[in-house]
């Protein structure tokens, strides 16, 4: 299963309010065609944003390359904010990165 990491700064974004987010997203894709592709990751924001986003369970992480991608928040961690992207298939050919 081939992986890729995309990392950059990007805009964490909830209900009430947005701050500005380091991220690092694993993305894997299936070697059998048609198997969906999966993608979780952490970043890092302001503590009271991303207070918020966890509480609210889902939240919007806007890439670097300024692509809009819905996550689904796991957890709070002293790392920061695990998730996992809602639609990692679009996120198959993106070139983002540090």
């Amino acid at each position: 299963m081939p992986t890729t990491v995309l990392a950059g700064s990007g805009w964490l974004r909830t209900a009430f309010a947005s701050s500005t987010a380091d991220y690092e997203i694993t993305l894997r894709r299936p070697d059998t065609a048609g198997a969906p592709s999966f993608a979780e990751g952490v970043l890092r924001a302001e503590v009271t944003i991303m207070i918020e986003a966890r509480a609210a369970r889902r939240a919007t992480l806007v890439l670097a390359s300024e692509r809009s991608a819905p996550i689904e928040i796991r957890d709070l961690t002293p790392a920061g904010l695990t998730f996992r992207l809602l639609h990692p298939e679009r996120l198959s050919r993106e070139k983002d990165g540090r």
